[in-house]
């Protein structure tokens, strides 16, 4: 069996099949409750004259979901941006390995992030911390940001990985 699908380590596209099922459908998901709660906020306001007491807290709540889960697909997809002018000037040797000291660095970044993120879940109920409007606890939001923070710390782990044994990270 052949390390290399096309040209893209395996392990990342086995990364793929398990992120973006995840990652779409959650991400998807939250995108509708989002549009779905600003069109109705919007119709209620501006048709009805009568705003939707909560309305903000529950598009916050969608928006980061969204956020949480759109980071790991797009770092896989490449929607994130990127400078590639250490190509041009030292070549394609020298900035494999800056990718794999930025992965690294980006990695442990996420593993404190979603550390961090856990942990403040754990204290969110217990100092507070609320919506401003209708004060649900920020509890379960911290927890999905620490999921989608570590789905991220995953795919730039196994990237470095795939760098590092000299395969290609985009298909």
């Amino acid at each position: 069996m052949s390390n290399k699908d096309n040209g893209v380590d395996v392990a990342l596209n086995f990364l793929d099949r398990f992120i973006h099922p995840i990652t779409l459908f959650a991400g998807g998901i939250a995108l509708v409750g989002l549009t779905l709660t600003i069109v109705t906020a919007v119709i209620f306001r501006y048709i009805f004259n009568s705003p939707i007491f909560g309305a903000d807290d529950f598009n916050e709540m969608f928006l980061l979901a969204t956020v949480a889960f759109s980071i790991a697909y797009s770092a896989r997809k490449g929607g994130q941006v990127v400078v590639e002018i250490l190509t041009i000037v030292s070549g394609n040797q020298f900035t494999r390995w800056t990718d794999i000291f930025v992965k690294l660095l980006g990695f442990v970044m996420m593993v404190i992030l979603v550390w961090v993120l856990i942990e403040s879940g754990l204290n969110a109920q217990e100092y507070g911390e609320t919506t401003r409007s209708l004060e649900i606890t920020l509890q379960p939001f911290f927890w999905l940001l620490a999921f989608g923070m570590a789905l991220y710390g995953i795919v730039l782990f196994f990237e470095m990985v795939a760098l590092i044994r000299g395969h290609s990270i985009t298909k």
